[in-house]
């Protein structure tokens, strides 16, 4: 296992609320060679996540109010993906290295849509082979958290929908692939609600996340496939 590093700052985060949704642990003078040796030690099954660049490690530990909506935003692209008949590769928090540049992370979320075909059936992603991800989720309440940014314009990615105490914002990559500008509208799902999402979180803590037919009970997950439904059938 690798040796104890120097200082490290650990900030406990919230939403809204004073209810903590993640723990976030800030290690600096950190090497690439043990970045990589504890993601070898600990596994694929751990809870942590990891990301690096620039000597900065950082080691977040996810709470219910995290994952909650974490989670929620993988039923709430499979909706999207259903409405227009598009395939989808959900790979969860994949974790995406870029050894030239020596930056790598786990995102919360991350799927494969529009390049799903150029992944499928492949059992060892490389990114200098194979396409990054269409689009990564980020759930992140901490003030002082590691900028993921460079480390996704390392890997090029071309999308980023960043959830911050309940504001949803959309990130593309631009046209040089140096950074990212905030958008209103989706790459992925132009003619979707996106920015409607936070609306759809809170709904679940009401009405339940999926539905439940022998109770003919409504969820947010139905809600939002008519929401879509009902914006695809607008005039353009």
């Amino acid at each position: 296992m690798t040796a104890a590093l120097p200082k490290s700052t650990t900030i406990a985060n919230a939403e809204t609320t004073d209810v903590p949704t993640e723990t976030r642990i800030l290690l600096e003078g950190v090497s690439w060679e043990t970045y990589e040796r504890l993601l070898e030690d600990t596994g694929s099954g751990r809870s942590q996540r990891f990301a690096y660049t620039n000597g900065i490690l950082e080691i977040m530990l996810p709470l219910r109010g995290h994952e909650e909506p974490t989670r929620l935003f993988d039923d709430f692209v499979a909706v999207f993906v259903d409405a227009l008949g598009l395939e989808l590769c959900k790979l969860g928090s994949l974790t995406m290295k870029q050894p030239t540049q020596k930056k790598g992370l786990e995102p919360d979320g991350c799927f494969h849509i529009q390049n799903e075909a150029a992944i499928r059936g492949v059992d060892q992603l490389d990114f200098a082979v194979h396409p990054p991800p269409d689009l990564v989720v980020e759930v992140d309440n901490s003030s002082g958290s590691l900028d993921r940014f460079p480390i996704y314009v390392a890997l090029k990615v071309p999308e980023i929908w960043r959830l911050r105490r309940g504001v949803l914002t959309i990130y593309l990559l631009n046209g040089e692939q140096t950074q990212y500008a905030e958008v209103e509208q989706s790459l992925a799902f132009p003619q979707l609600p996106v920015q409607e999402l936070p609306v759809f979180l809170q709904r679940a803590r009401v009405v339940g996340q999926r539905f439940l037919r022998k109770l003919a009970k409504q969820s947010a997950v139905r809600e939002l496939a008519e929401r879509a439904r009902q914006m695809l059938e607008q005039p353009i």
